[in-house]
C-alpha cells in the first residue's frame, strides 16, 4: 500500500478535548479505538490513522483507504 498523501485525510470523529476528560476518555484511547478498526480492516494502523490536537479540539483523521473499507467499497 502506498504512503498516505496528505490529501487523503479525512476527519472520522472530532470532540473538544475539555468535554472529552470530563467524559474520562483521553485522546490515547480514541486513537487506540481507531487502530483497532485499522487493522480490524487488515491495514497497517499507524499508517492510516492520526489524531491531531489543535485549539481545544480532538480530531482522528483517517485515511481514504480505511474510511472505504468501512463504508463498504
Amino acid at each position: 500500500m502506498p504512503a498516505v498523501r496528505d490529501d487523503e485525510w479525512t476527519v472520522a470523529e472530532s470532540y473538544a478535548l475539555a468535554d472529552m476528560e470530563e467524559q474520562g476518555v483521553s485522546p490515547k484511547w480514541l486513537e487506540g479505538k481507531w487502530l483497532n478498526v485499522a487493522e480490524d480492516m487488515a491495514l497497517i494502523p499507524e499508517n492510516n490513522v492520526r489524531v491531531v490536537e489543535e485549539d481545544g479540539v480532538v480530531r482522528v483523521e483517517v485515511s481514504t483507504y480505511l474510511m472505504e473499507c468501512m463504508r463498504g467499497f
